[in-house]
C-alpha cells in the first residue's frame, strides 16, 4: 500500500493518522501512536460515565437547583412585601380621607389598628405661619396644621412602615378670636 491509503493489521486496528479523526474523539477507544501509526485498542470499560463524572454531575445539578430554588423563595418574598405595602399604601390613603373630611382639626397624636395586622398613628401639630416676635401680637384668621399618617406593621422579623404628610389650614374659631 501507499503512504498516503490507509494501512490495516490483519486485525483491522491500525490505521493512518490523517483517516483517525474520527476514531480520537470516542470515547470507547484508546489512542496510542506506534511507529508513526495510530492504533486503537479497546478498552475493558463499556461505553457510559464513570462514578467520578456521575458525582460530578449530581453536585452540579444540586447547586443550580439550590440557586433556583432560592430565587423562586426570593421573588416569593418580594411579592408578598409588594403586597404589603400596597396594602399599607391605600389604609393611609384612606385614613388621610377621613381627617380630610373632619371639620375640625385638633393638635396631638391618636392610634388605632386596621386589622391584626396593620395600625395607624396621625399626628397633627400646628405650624406657626408668623414667627413674629414683636411687642404686639398679629392675628392670623387661619390655621395651619401639619398632618402625618403613619400605617406600621409586622412583616417577618422586620418592622415596616408607610407614611404620608401634608398640610391642612383651618378657619379660626370665634370663641377663640375672642380670646
Amino acid at each position: 500500500m501507499t503512504q498516503g491509503a490507509l494501512r490495516l493489521r490483519e486485525d483491522g486496528t491500525c490505521l493512518k493518522p490523517r483517516a483517525l479523526s474520527e476514531a480520537i474523539l470516542e470515547r470507547s477507544v484508546l489512542a496510542f501512536r506506534t511507529n508513526g501509526m495510530i492504533c486503537k485498542k479497546h478498552s475493558l470499560r463499556k461505553q457510559g460515565f464513570t462514578l467520578i463524572e456521575v458525582v460530578v454531575a449530581l453536585a452540579i445539578l444540586g447547586i443550580v437547583l439550590t440557586v433556583i430554588i432560592e430565587l423562586f423563595a426570593g421573588g416569593l418574598r418580594l411579592a408578598r412585601t409588594s403586597k404589603e405595602y400596597t396594602k399599607a399604601v391605600n389604609y393611609v390613603n384612606t385614613k388621610m380621607e377621613e381627617i380630610a373630611s373632619q371639620k375640625m382639626l385638633e393638635e396631638g397624636m391618636t392610634e388605632g389598628e386596621f386589622d391584626e395586622t396593620f395600625h395607624w398613628r396621625v399626628t397633627m401639630n400646628k405650624v406657626n405661619m408668623l414667627a413674629v416676635e414683636r411687642p404686639w401680637e398679629v392675628k392670623v384668621p387661619i390655621q395651619l396644621f401639619k398632618i402625618k399618617v403613619d400605617v406600621l406593621w409586622k412583616s417577618g422579623p422586620k418592622e415596616r412602615s408607610a407614611s404620608i404628610e401634608t398640610y391642612r389650614t383651618m378657619k379660626v374659631q370665634d370663641d377663640e378670636k375672642k380670646s
